[in-house]
């Protein structure tokens, strides 16, 4: 029996978005961008997958951007933003536990001459949208927080934030990274302008993300060419795996309440291992947390070490956020307060709808073999 409990990473393609993509690449091939009737085919389905994108965020869809996935869409959110309104000020107003693709990205523009203040969240890995009012100025141009935690899954109150940072300054922009909540928390877009989404977290094709770029939102573009998607991001679209996204958005939306009660009934199963059990931690706070996310400490066990223990016994987990999975310590624990060995013995478990609470129930039983086995050697 495999049992995968990585889905933070990356979640299996539904049939319904594999046969999408299939579809796709062996029959409606032809180009959006060219006049003839394969090309026109291929325009309504992106045009039909933007539609139900947009439905799902509450947006228009003339609003919805495709991507090559997160990173890039965060990456064009926060750097497309904030050098288009340079001439508005130069501060950058973020958290000190971002995604890479968001932190890397405040970091360059740092690196232009920007200023940033990366506020820090509390003991539960959350945001205070108190604290982030207080820390606006009148030339911050861009706001931009994470609204679920790709390691500890905190869940920030996106609409909070954005509110407050609305109220210090309506004329910042506010740019939230919905990657880990689309599709399985609740997406509220008031005073957000900008909001990343990846079709591969929620059993869509790796290599496609899209962003909600409010209208009137200016962006300076990444890529220049053949002017597609409005300048925004050109290129020739990548068709199948758009239509896979779309596909995949409408098999979890209707599913979305008794997906996440699934998730909240594996997660209860393995949060037991904390039970009495001497050494093991549940990091973060678990009632401000996604359900589909949960990170332990076992002390006394390396995580990397655990991770391959588990992989032996067909369990597949990992140590963090799988874009930097060879740091010792998740970039996000340090900021809960956490001891270095705390941080070097924490694993992630993330779920997704296919998950049950079978393999909950076998993966805990392996969990505690392998903690006992490899705190004997």
């Amino acid at each position: 029996m495999s049992i995968y409990f990585d889905n933070a990473a990356s979640t299996p393609a539904s049939p319904g978005a594999a046969g999408a993509a299939a579809e796709m690449s062996a029959a409606n091939y032809g180009n959006p961008s060219a006049l003839h009737g394969m090309g026109l085919n291929a325009e309504r389905a992106v045009r039909a997958a933007a539609e139900r994108v947009a439905a799902a965020l509450g947006c228009r869809a003339p609003e919805v951007v495709f991507t090559s996935g997160g990173t890039e869409a965060n990456n064009l959110a926060v750097l497309g933003c904030a050098r288009a309104r340079r001439r508005l000020g130069g501060h950058i107003l973020t958290s000190a536990a971002e995604h890479p693709s968001v932190a890397q990205a405040v970091t360059a523009l740092e690196s232009e001459g920007f200023s940033v203040t990366r506020l820090m969240p509390d003991g539960g890995g959350a945001l205070d949208p108190a604290a982030a009012a207080a820390a606006v100025r009148p030339d911050t141009v861009l706001a931009s927080f994470i609204h679920v935690n790709n390691e500890t899954g905190a869940i920030n109150d996106a609409r909070a934030l954005a509110a407050a940072v609305k109220r210090a300054n309506p004329s910042a922009a506010v740019h939230i990274d919905g990657v880990q909540a689309f599709c399985k928390v609740g997406v509220g877009l008031t005073d957000v302008d900008l909001y990343s989404i990846s079709a591969h977290k929620l059993h869509g094709l790796k290599g496609t993300g899209a962003l909600f770029v409010r209208g009137g939102v200016r962006l300076a573009p990444l890529l220049y060419g053949g002017g597609q998607q409005n300048g925004f991001r050109p290129g020739t679209e990548n068709t199948p795996g758009i239509a896979a996204f779309a596909a995949a958005i409408g098999e979890a939306l209707p599913e979305m309440e008794k997906s996440a009660q699934n998730a909240r009934n594996i997660r209860k199963i393995l949060m037991s291992l904390a039970d009495g059990t001497d050494g093991v931690f549940i990091n973060g706070d678990p009632i401000r947390s996604s359900p589909y996310i949960l990170n332990m400490s076992f002390l006394g066990v390396k995580a990397e070490v655990l991770v391959h223990a588990l992989e032996e016994r067909g369990v597949y987990v990992s140590t963090g956020a799988a874009c930097s999975s060879r740091r010792k310590t998740g970039n996000h624990l340090k900021w809960l307060g956490l001891d270095a060995k705390r941080g070097e013995s924490a694993v992630r478990f993330s779920f997704s709808r296919y998950n049950t609470e079978e393999e909950a129930r076998v993966c805990a039983e392996a969990v505690r073999n392998a903690v006992e086995e490899l705190r004997r050697v």
